[in-house]
This record gives C-alpha cells, sequence and structure tokens, in this order.
C-alpha cells in the first residue's frame, strides 16, 4: 500500500467511525432511554438492561456504518477538495481512476466491516436481546422490587410492597394484582412475604402470611373473598421455554435455504447493506469534489437526500419481498444497480461524453 492510499485510507476510516458513533448515539439514545425506564418500573432488571444495550449495538451498527461511510468519504474527501491536496494529486497525474482505486481500499474494508456485523454478528446478538426480553417478561417481578412502588407489568403482574427488611429476604404490607394467561383478576394483600424454594416440587414460591385473596369469580362481575394465615404461591421460574421466531433474529446460513418470504426479506436486507456501502461510495467521491470557495460541506445535504432515498426505496423494496409481492427481488436488484451507474456516471461520465470533443476542439 503507498504512503498516499494510507493517508486517504486513515482520514476515510477515521472520519467514517467518528460519525457512525455520533450516528449511533443520537438514533440509540431513544431506545436505550426506553430500556432505562423499563428498568426503573420493575419489568428488567440493572443486569438485563445492560446486556440488551450491550447486545443492540451490532445491530444498529450494521445499518448505521454505511451511512457513516458515505458521510465520511464526503467529509474526508471533501476536505482535501478544498484545500486543493485533490487538484494537487490531479496535477501530479493521479487520475479519477485512481483515486477511485486508493478509496475502494477503506470502503472495503468498511463494507466488510458491515457484511460481518449484518450476517453473523448482529443476527446473534439480536437473539440474546429478545431471549433477554422474553424471559424477563415471563418471569417474576419480585426479583427487583423496590419498597414504596408499583412495579411489574400491569397486564399481567403488578407488585406493592411497603418497605422490605434489612437483608431484602422479606416484604412487609405487600399488595399483589395478577391477571396471567387473560385469565379473571386475583388481588392479594398480605402482611408478610417471605420467598423460598421448594426443592420437592423443584419450584420457586412466595410465602404470603396474614392476608386475603380476592378474585373475580366469574363474568357477572361476582367476587370471592378468602382470608389466609398462610398462603404459598409459585412464581414463574427464569428458566423458561424461549419461544423466538423473528427473522432478524435468524442465522444467515438458514436464511439461504429457506423459501419463506420474510426469510428471503431478511437474507436480501443483510446483503444489501454492505453491497450499498460499496456503492454509495461511488456518488460520494464524485459530490465530494467541490470548488474550494463553495466549502466541504457545499454537497453534503444533496447527498445525504440521495443517501436516504436510495435507503428509503431498499427498505420499501424489502418489505415487498416480505409481502410475496412479485417483481420486487428484480426491483431491489434495478436499484442497486441504478445507483452503481450514477456513481459511475458522476466520476466519468463527463470525461467518456465531453473529453473528445474537448480535445479537438483545443486541436
Amino acid at each position: 500500500m503507498s504512503l498516499l492510499t494510507r493517508y486517504i485510507t486513515k482520514e476515510i476510516v477515521t472520519m467514517s467511525v467518528v460519525i457512525s458513533v455520533i450516528l449511533l448515539l443520537v438514533v440509540g439514545s431513544s431506545r436505550f432511554a426506553y430500556f432505562l425506564s423499563l428498568a426503573v418500573a420493575g419489568e428488567l432488571n440493572a443486569q438485563a438492561v445492560l446486556v440488551v444495550i450491550v447486545n443492540l449495538l451490532p445491530a444498529y451498527l450494521s445499518n448505521l456504518l454505511p451511512m457513516g461511510t458515505f458521510i465520511g468519504v464526503m467529509v474526508a474527501l471533501g476536505r482535501l477538495s478544498v484545500d486543493n491536496e485533490l487538484v494537487v494529486l490531479s496535477a501530479n497525474g493521479i487520475s479519477q481512476a485512481r483515486l477511485v482505486r486508493m478509496v475502494a481500499v477503506p470502503v472495503t474494508g468498511l463494507a466488510c466491516a458491515v457484511l460481518l456485523l449484518s450476517t453473523v454478528i448482529a443476527p446473534h446478538t439480536s437473539r440474546i436481546v429478545e431471549e433477554v426480553l422474553y424471559i424477563q417478561s415471563h418471569s417474576s417481578e419480585f426479583d427487583s422490587i423496590v419498597a414504596g412502588k408499583f412495579q411489574g407489568n400491569g397486564s399481567r403482574q403488578a407488585v406493592y410492597a411497603q418497605s422490605l427488611s434489612d437483608d431484602k429476604s422479606k416484604l412487609h404490607n405487600v399488595f399483589i394484582y395478577t391477571n396471567a394467561n387473560g385469565q379473571l383478576p386475583i388481588i392479594i394483600k398480605a402482611a408478610t412475604a417471605t420467598q423460598y424454594y421448594d426443592n420437592e416440587y423443584q419450584a420457586k414460591y412466595l410465602l404470603l402470611e396474614n392476608g386475603s385473596r380476592m378474585q373475580v369469580a366469574d363474568n357477572q362481575q361476582n367476587v370471592s373473598l378468602t382470608i389466609f394465615q398462610q398462603m404459598a404461591m409459585q412464581l414463574l421460574d427464569t428458566e423458561v421455554e424461549v419461544d423466538i421466531t423473528q427473522s432478524f433474529t435468524i442465522p444467515t446460513s438458514e436464511l439461504l435455504v429457506s423459501s419463506q418470504a420474510n426469510h428471503r426479506a431478511q437474507l436480501y436486507w443483510r446483503l444489501s447493506l454492505p453491497l450499498m456501502t460499496l456503492i454509495i461510495s461511488l456518488t460520494a467521491i464524485a459530490l465530494s469534489q467541490v470548488n474550494p470557495r463553495q466549502g466541504r460541506f457545499a454537497r453534503l445535504l444533496p447527498a445525504l437526500v440521495l443517501f436516504l432515498g436510495y435507503l428509503s426505496l431498499l427498505m420499501r423494496f424489502r418489505d415487498q419481498i416480505e409481502l410475496g409481492m412479485v417483481g420486487a427481488e428484480f426491483n431491489l436488484m434495478a436499484l442497486h444497480a441504478g445507483f452503481l451507474l450514477l456513481g459511475l456516471w458522476l466520476l466519468f461520465g463527463k470525461q467518456l461524453w465531453f473529453g473528445p470533443r474537448l480535445v479537438r476542439g483545443k486541436a
């Protein structure tokens, strides 16, 4: 690798990574805040939130790195253009084609990173996220109880304890609302509650003492009330059978042999992300070469509009493939081919069409 290629590679990779991280913070912050709010509400424990956020990063990066690469090429080459470095390169015999080959080195590396993220890492980590969320939604809220606060999923179970013992093993003045599996709701109140594990039945229980159990008996809203001194309530175990069927969690090797429409759509999407990274970089090279008086960001806004148009059409055709629409796969391939031709025309079109005329005119 020549010194010039290393220089351009460093500029593009640095800018692409920085911009991708910024996009990740902007786009992912709202999603991360959502999971933190679930932790505050008691629907997720702190460890689960950390696992979810860490494993969401590859999926977000696989979608944001193509845009980061596009903007990185625009900004890096735009600076070289404004500083007249591209003019110096051209004066020293560096043609447009050679510039494209030099830029292709870092862009290809970034595209390979996108390919690895979208086809291998992101599906695996996305499945981990879905498994954690599934287990948390099917497990007891008692493990993360906070004194003086209602916690849990209101549609399934809500728990309140006025206070906890010093060792957090016993709850005082407990209120429990359950509506599991759409059954008639149950309201339980107890003076104290303690968790314990029954070795005989291999299950976790909550021992309630000195309380009452109220249940709506039928659809006519008749209520049955039971007063108890002690009552054991079985808790859902965290070792639940996980049932994850979303296509974005399925390994790419399984998508390759699947004929289901949603699986085909997911496969095309994963392969399109690195391909888009390569194709759109041609447009970025062309649009980044500006007049020094215009500034390096002169064409950034129209370039972003072009990129977002590419991305929105890609998502639209992916949805059409998922719906099984005829010709959707051809439309997606034609989209890639169209933007490839657009990039080549922006880079070499003027040379191909006007170069010979200019030569004859000078003669």
